[in-house]
């Protein structure tokens, strides 16, 4: 067993997950910008590109949750750290309601925005900033998925 919790998921020594939440993080926020657009100038088309984004968001989220829901399940020492558990369950609330904000954006279209589309981005968004400030305290604190090299040292 190694010193710190592993990532199961990995190629060449790298995890998987934390690449791969970069791309759902960016499409998720992208679409609560583009429904602030929307809202600031009433142009039609950044309600359209937030249903594209958050369309796309909820793919790339279910990849890299993929990857993570392996890590969380077969590594038990991250299954023991609560701020796993907290990120686990952050994730899992944003992937249900990016869902709900993309029915809601394909409903009824630029009129979806204001007010629901636009306050579900918003939460959103807030659950991400929570849920990445979460993954960061695993692997900066917590070391999760970093491999300590004692064979070189500093001089």
């Amino acid at each position: 067993m190694t010193a710190n919790p592993r990532s199961t998921v990995r190629i060449a020594g790298h995890p998987l997950h934390p690449i791969l939440v970069t791309i759902p993080i960016g499409l998720l926020i992208g679409a609560f910008i583009t429904d602030l657009a929307y809202w600031l100038t009433g142009w039609a088309s950044f309600a359209y590109f937030s249903a594209w984004l958050i369309g796309a968001g909820i793919i790339g989220a279910l990849i890299a949750a993929a990857a993570g829901f392996i890590d969380f399940v077969a590594e038990p020492r991250i299954r023991a750290m609560r701020k796993g558990w907290y990120h686990f369950i952050a994730n899992l609330v944003v992937v249900a309601l990016s869902v709900a904000n993309f029915i809601v954006h394909m409903r009824d279209g630029a009129a979806a925005v204001l007010p629901a589309g636009l306050t579900l981005s918003a939460i959103v968004t807030v659950l991400l900033l929570f849920s990445g400030w979460m993954g960061g305290e695993m692997v900066f604190k917590g070391r999760v998925g970093v491999h300590d090299d004692t064979s070189e040292r500093s001089a």
